[in-house]
């Protein structure tokens, strides 16, 4: 990597349009967006693929591109390094790119982790469970970089939904993967001593939805997603004690208004094993 190549510059130059309306542009050269990709890759191939994260910790789900969403989620909970995030995927909208880029990016892409634990007790994952998971083992063996068939492990964890309408495993509407239901919940989280899974993948009026008894939650970090849902976005607060509080943003109107849930027993989850108050 070029001694004269400065990521602190380049993020300052993109911070600076987190106000502006309408198409987006910025000086950033192909060579710097190129250098960024695989300095991005390095750095992924050497995590491990199933990551063990600390708290304190936010969870953001899908964020589709929305850019300046992301900085409100920023704005609340701390610029990195200062606030310490787990994105769960769906990073990017519906744009176009030329064809040598999107390729790098693709590159970039098959080497990211899939999956993380957050100390010993949350199980986050972009898409959810599979009927082909019997060992977390499975998981930590997976080699990268990793093409997405449309069977299998790994197209699972991205692409399963849960579904009230089944208790175990059903067939998707998507077309790929399947639907899980509160009995393998509870079961996956029983056999690996969590007690809770967050994942993402799915809009959801609140930008937050719970499954199983509170044994799930689904995280949707956009927003008014694609202009067309009237939706709020999500974000899992995870604090040192393991207790979980909700960020919540919306669009009304032609303002942005962001608050957080009430902090009464209905909008905030706290773990059974560690029954603590937190107030955000």
């Amino acid at each position: 990597m070029s001694s004269n190549f400065n990521v602190d510059s380049i993020i300052s130059k993109l911070h600076q349009l987190r106000h502006k309306k309408g198409k987006i542009k910025t000086k950033l050269k192909e060579n710097e967006i190129k250098k960024l990709i695989l300095l991005a890759r390095e750095i992924f191939i050497n995590q491990p693929i199933l990551l063990e994260l600390a708290t304190p910790i936010m969870i953001l789900g899908d964020i589709h591109g929305q850019y300046s969403d992301l900085f409100n989620y920023f704005d609340h909970g701390g610029y990195p390094p200062n606030g310490n995030y787990l994105f769960l995927g769906d990073y990017v909208g519906r744009k176009y790119y030329s064809t040598k880029l999107w390729k790098l990016f693709l590159t970039c892409f098959q080497c990211l982790p899939l999956s993380a634990i957050i100390d010993d007790k949350i199980f986050c994952v972009h898409g959810g469970l599979s009927p082909n998971l019997t060992s977390l083992n499975q998981i930590k063996n997976i080699k990268r970089p990793k093409e997405v068939k449309d069977h299998g492990l790994v197209c699972d964890l991205l692409w399963s939904d849960p579904s009230p309408k089944n208790k175990e495993w059903g067939l998707n509407e998507r077309g790929v993967s399947y639907t899980y239901g509160s009995k393998v919940v509870n079961q996956f989280n029983q056999a690996y001593g969590f007690d809770l899974i967050v994942r993402a993948h799915q809009v959801v009026d609140e930008g937050f939805e719970f499954f199983a008894n509170r044994s799930l939650v689904t995280v949707f970090s956009a927003p008014y997603y694609c202009g067309e849902f009237d939706n709020a976005g999500g974000m899992v607060i995870v604090n040192e004690e393991l207790c979980c509080s909700f960020f919540k943003e919306i669009m009304e109107n032609i303002g942005l208004f962001l608050f957080e849930c009430p902090s009464d027993e209905k909008d905030r989850l706290v773990f059974q094993n560690k029954l603590k108050e937190i107030n955000l």
